[in-house]
């Protein structure tokens, strides 16, 4: 009877062992093509669906994300964007593919208990965006540091020959790569539907110059000055308007002052009128034509301030307001006056017209010995060069006779500056500071006329050599035309032109080079 009972009992035992394997299979092989019900992928339900179903519910949910805002908060404002701006994208295969390999994957006992578990609780796999790195950044850099607040450096000023300083400031700055770096941290991990606020990551920054730095500078350095008396109105309005650019620029210790780029655009919207300038050997008339009086001007006060010229080009001739090598060209693009300021105090430049003057002064802090040091500068010639004969056109409306000049001649000169320092009244250092090449040019003249050269047959005094027998008009009588070359003895005729000795035109230019700084209109142009 036991044994009955015994073999019964094992019977059922391995018949429940075979039912429950049985259950545990089913369950764990059950609805292969769908995923298991009480699946999520972020709030999206995607149990008992397809992979192509759930798929295509996601990416429409994806797709309709785009218009989701992100809010930036910098300190007390804010600025809105969109994931779409920002470049997100979603891997939507992969969110899928996890939520259908649940309970599908490992042994029967593994995935009998994973779907065992769904039907406790849900499973959620957290949607996650991606963004451009690059749009996230840009949206930064042009939306948000808009509302930047840069530390505010102490600004000097001379009013009514004193200095009045405006005290400096604190900034507040946004931190470009910290907080875009933030942005994508936050909506790759913590998204959530109906849009995200991110708190900017700001810094507080601090003037480099204060109100102490700028009291130090308030010594005269170097100034220098020249005269446009005998210049026009326009010229002089350019001096004026120059002046007005430069005036009060502050320059901190290391920087560099380019003059073109103060003076630029040569516009009559900038202030400026036509006038006499140099090009290419010839006087025209420019837009902004005798600013570079004012860049000479300003050379000539560095010099004396002793601060590092970077930069610097003498005219393509000869100008008549300051002495040869003392001069600096400007032109848009081309030629520049720079300098650096190579002391521990900021500068500031001080410019004005006044009595048909320019004047420059540089203001710093005097670190020199004043008392028994004297800098001086001076200019040395090293060769003249005649400017040629007359460049001459011919102008048929004009009768046989007239003659104009339409350009000067100018003296060429090949100089150098030299910089020479004595202290107790000796000279104690010579150093050359520059070299400059200025081009002769010719005088311009134009002559009426048609300035054919004659022939013989215009030659009256050749005609009665020629005979009247027909042998005699047959013979070569034109080979006497060489005698008719002696009418070319109207060769002499740029004897002429040398006549008005223009060579010795460019005394005028060569009286005031040396020895004057005045403005001669012919001349201080460009």
């Amino acid at each position: 009877m036991k044994g009955k009972i015994v073999k019964t009992l094992a019977v059922l035992g391995v018949a429940t062992i075979g039912f429950a394997g049985v259950k545990v299979y089913s369950v764990a092989n059950a609805n292969p093509d769908v995923i298991c019900e009480g699946i999520y992928i972020g709030n999206i339900d995607v149990g008992g669906k397809t992979v192509k179903q759930a798929e295509k519910k996601l990416k429409k949910y994806v797709e309709e994300a785009k218009s989701e805002k992100v809010i930036v908060k910098i300190d007390e404002e804010q600025v809105t964007t969109t994931l779409e701006d920002l470049g997100y994208s979603c891997d939507v295969d992969q969110f899928v593919n996890k939520a259908y390999n649940y309970g599908k994957t490992g042994d029967i006992i593994k995935r009998y208990k994973d779907r065992k578990d769904v039907e406790q609780k849900n499973v959620v796999y957290d949607l996650a965006f991606k963004l451009d790195s690059n749009k996230v950044k840009e949206f930064v850099e042009k939306e948000c540091t808009a509302f930047d607040i840069p530390a505010k450096d102490a600004t000097l000023k001379r009013k009514k020959g004193k200095f009045v300083i405006e005290e400096e400031s604190n900034g507040r700055v946004i931190v470009v790569d910290e907080t875009a770096s933030k942005i994508e941290k936050t909506i790759s991990s913590q998204w959530v539907a109906g849009g995200i606020e991110i708190k900017a990551i700001m810094n507080d920054t601090t003037p480099k110059y204060d109100t102490t730095s700028l009291e130090e500078c308030k010594d005269v350095l170097g100034s220098y000055s020249t005269s446009f008396s005998s210049s026009g109105n326009s010229r002089s309005q350019n001096l004026v308007n120059a002046a007005r650019l430069i005036d009060g620029t502050v320059l901190y210790p290391g920087e560099t002052f380019s003059t073109a780029e103060k003076l630029v655009p040569f516009t009559k919207e900038n202030g400026y009128e036509v006038a006499q300038a140099y090009s290419n050997g010839q006087v025209i008339d420019s837009v902004g034509g005798g600013v570079c009086q004012a860049a000479t001007t300003l050379y000539n006060a560095l010099l004396r301030a002793e601060v590092e010229i970077v930069e610097r080009y003498n005219h393509s001739m000869i100008v008549g307001y300051v002495k040869p090598s003392m001069d600096a060209a400007i032109s848009e693009g081309y030629k520049d006056l720079k300098f650096k300021n190579n002391t521990d105090v900021p500068m500031y430049i001080e410019a004005y017209t006044a009595n048909r003057s320019i004047y420059f002064s540089i203001y710093g802090k005097e670190t020199r010995d004043t008392k028994n040091r004297r800098v001086e500068y001076e200019s040395e010639v090293l060769e003249t060069i005649q400017p040629g004969e007359d460049k001459v056109t011919i102008d048929s409306t004009k009768p046989e006779g007239y003659m104009t000049v339409t350009q000067s001649a100018h003296v060429g000169y090949k100089a150098q500056l030299w910089k020479i320092v004595y202290e107790n009244g000796k000279e104690v250092s010579r150093e050359k500071v520059n070299y400059s090449y200025y081009a002769p040019e010719p005088r311009y003249v134009t002559k009426g006329g048609t300035g054919d050269k004659p022939t013989e047959t215009k030659n009256p005094n050749e005609t009665p050599k020629v005979s009247n027998t027909p042998a005699k008009t047959n013979t070569p009588v034109k080979t006497k035309a060489p005698v008719a070359t002696k009418a070319p003895v109207k060769t002499k005729a740029p004897v002429v032109t040398k006549a008005p000795v223009v060579t010795k035109a460019p005394v005028k230019t060569k009286a005031p080079v040396p020895t004057t700084g005045n403005d001669n209109e012919e001349d201080a142009v460009g």
